[in-house]
């Protein structure tokens, strides 16, 4: 054993001699300390077995100073194989990382998270504030209780999406929807206010009194719900009359058998679901916001409804 208050030395060597030192140049300047067996430094006794080839434990607190650190690298560290931390990691600057990251718990950001490649997620991604995406955002599914702006969305019900369009806060939507008996087909149409999910045709007779109606209404609009507005063309006087309705088609005559003219609008009710004739809309209902509408909401896109303040644009006090 040898004690001693102070030793200065250029090598200090435990165990073995250590040839393969020695054509290190900076043994002469700054010193060198090897150990090819166990190190332990500080106070970090272990009982029983030995973990690790070097263990670094807490330094002797002195009496009115703060605890220094049990460790402390000025540099570049490096670190060659698998590095294990258990505990807590606190970095001040930036981390720069040239491989993959695998994380498989939680991870917590207070500051910015700037990315410039892809970042691929494979389960939920929760966000307790704002998320702001300037290239937009493309996905299937959005499941939201606050939209604000405009938005591209596809509301499915069952296995067959019946409704998709622009939800964008104005009166007048545009929708798009599946055609009804044809696969690979779709129908657009824009939507007006009133009391129920109508569609029209309007056009002009000239040469014929049968009206065609559009064949993708079969199925999908109440014929029994279908209303005709003729208007003759010309300053001749014609009493016209709807003498025949049918799915494809509507007959009009003059009552004088005279060749006429005309425009005509025709409307008619949609179902709100074409597989369940039952589903009505509910016009008038109570509530604060369309979230207590009493029917399926998922049957509708919601414009007009201020989605930041969850209220209507106007006062109706």
């Amino acid at each position: 054993m040898l004690k001693a208050p102070k030793v200065a030395a250029a090598k200090v060597q435990i165990g073995a001699f250590d040839a393969s030192k020695l054509t290190i140049s900076q043994f002469a300047a700054n010193g060198v300390l090897t150990n090819p067996g166990i190190s332990i430094f500080g106070e970090s006794l272990q009982f029983g077995v030995v973990r690790a080839g070097v263990t670094i434990g807490i330094p002797q607190a002195i009496p009115g100073v703060t605890l220094p650190f049990s460790l402390e690298v000025s540099g570049i560290a490096q670190y060659f194989g698998v590095l294990n931390i258990f505990g807590v990691v606190n970095q001040f600057g930036l981390k720069t990382a040239f491989g993959g990251n695998i994380k498989n718990g939680f991870s917590f950001k207070n500051s910015v998270d700037a990315k410039n490649a892809i970042n691929i997620g494979n389960g939920p991604i929760i966000f307790n504030g704002l998320l702001s995406a300037n290239g937009g955002i493309k996905t299937p599914i959005i499941i939201a209780e606050i939209v604000k702006g405009t938005v591209s969305v596809s509301a499915p019900i069952g296995n067959f999406p019946i409704m998709n369009g622009i939800a964008s806060g104005n009166k007048v939507l545009p929708f798009d929807i599946p055609h009804w008996k044809q696969k690979g087909k779709r129908i657009r149409h824009i939507c007006v206010e009133g009391p129920e999910a109508g569609i029209y045709i309007r056009g002009r007779l000239k040469d014929s009194n049968v009206i065609q109606l559009p064949e993708y209404w079969d199925g999908l609009v109440d014929y029994d719900s279908i209303t005709v507005q003729l208007q003759p063309i010309g300053e001749r006087h014609y009493h016209l009359n709807v003498m025949e309705i049918d799915n494809e088609k509507i007959v009009v005559k003059e009552a004088d058998d005279k060749p006429f003219e005309c425009f005509y609008h025709i409307w008619v009710a949609r179902w709100i679901d074409p597989r369940n004739h039952d589903e009505k809309l509910h016009i008038v209902y109570d509530g604060e916001s369309p979230a207590e509408y009493p029917g399926k909401s998922e049957n509708f896109l919601v414009g007009g409804w201020d989605y930041d303040r969850r209220d209507t644009q106007w006062s109706n006090e």
